[in-house]
């Protein structure tokens, strides 16, 4: 867990520029638009990078099925959970489980 922590402390000390060429670095590998969840209008809004940017707002309401414990992104960083497209990015779903004690369900 510590590696996405690190990331994230890396990242808000970059410069905007900087920080927004490293995010469109991680979209190229991200694999979001491979998963079932994953529809016609997220790809219109070219919506990608859940894990870390946070869910999606305009259009994946549903899960239909996951591939994140597939993703590069997921296994680089040693992220914890699942379905960000719905249910929040992976700092989201950390602060929701100390929270409530439990993950979403």
């Amino acid at each position: 867990m510590e590696t996405y922590n690190n990331f994230e402390k890396e990242l808000k000390r970059l410069p905007i520029e900087e920080r927004e060429k490293l995010i469109e670095e991680k979209k190229a590998k991200c694999i979001c638009p491979t998963c079932p969840s994953y529809n016609k209008c997220a790809i219109v809004e070219r919506e990608k990078l859940f894990c870390m940017i946070g869910r999606s707002f305009l259009c994946i309401s549903f899960e239909e099925g996951c591939k994140c414990d597939e993703c590069p992104i997921k296994k680089e960083y040693k992220l914890k959970y699942n379905y960000f497209c719905t249910r929040s990015d992976e700092k989201g779903q950390r602060y929701l489980n100390s929270v409530w004690g439990s993950t979403l369900v």
